[in-house]
């Protein structure tokens, strides 16, 4: 990894979680248990399911840890052209990133509390958290900025062409359908937003790795860039 040498060291570590990051996210969302809307139905399903509860949601958290150094090497690979794309797609997706860290620290509240067995204590508790609007509003309302964040990223990486038009489009993807995913409570639109972020983002991640310390202080155009019929 040479340690010493920074440049190379912060390529290999951005390059690394692009990769990773999406990956684990789509087996946290592949083993999560049902999602509802319904307060008590949901408590009924992790008190079915408390193992996978605790354990999609724990991947979920390193998902989140490691997708930072990922949106900071696009915001890099942003650093001289389309910078505005990078300042604000980053700024958003970190921002989102924060909040949905805070919303898996809830819902692990909420798996604590039927652990101890007290279902309908939990089903209290996820009542208030839910209609307190000082508390989950902000939340939901922050943690889609992840998903127009990284939307905006991709639209400034093919902008800028610095990486193939598929593999922005598949990021792009990725981030808008979790964000419906999110909204809807839907697990399998999840499941389908992590599979675009693995391919996307995934794609991306090795370039870097492959490419050189020059290439990535000062990203090239991508060789052999196709523009999307109709997009510019």
């Amino acid at each position: 990894m040479h340690l010493s040498d920074a440049h190379h060291f912060r390529k290999m570590v951005a390059g690394a979680c692009m990769v990773v990051a999406p990956l684990i996210l789509l087996v946290a969302v592949v083993i999560h248990p049902a999602s509802d809307m319904d307060e008590a139905t949901q408590v009924a399903t992790i008190a079915q399911n408390l193992d996978t509860w605790y354990v999609a949601h724990l991947l979920a958290l390193v998902a989140i840890a490691v997708m930072v150094p990922a949106v900071l090497g696009l915001m890099h690979m942003l650093r001289e052209r389309e910078v505005a794309f990078g300042h604000v797609g980053g700024g958003l997706a970190m921002l989102g990133l924060l909040a949905f860290a805070g919303i898996v620290g809830m819902e692990l509240a909420i798996w604590q509390a039927v652990a101890g067995g007290s279902t309908r204590e939990a089903v209290s508790l996820l009542e208030r958290l839910n209609g307190t609007a000082g508390i989950t509003i902000p939340l939901v309302l922050v943690s889609f900025g992840f998903t127009l964040g990284l939307a905006c990223l991709a639209a400034g990486l093919y902008r800028a062409r610095a990486v193939q038009s598929w593999m922005a489009i598949c990021v792009a993807a990725g981030a808008i359908v979790f964000g419906f995913a999110f909204a809807t409570a839907m697990n399998w639109l999840a499941i389908v937003a992590a599979a675009f972020l693995v391919v996307g983002l995934g794609a991306i991640g090795r370039m870097v790795l492959r490419e050189t310390d020059e290439a990535w202080e000062h990203t090239p155009e991508y060789e052999g860039f196709r523009p999307v019929p109709g997009m510019r």
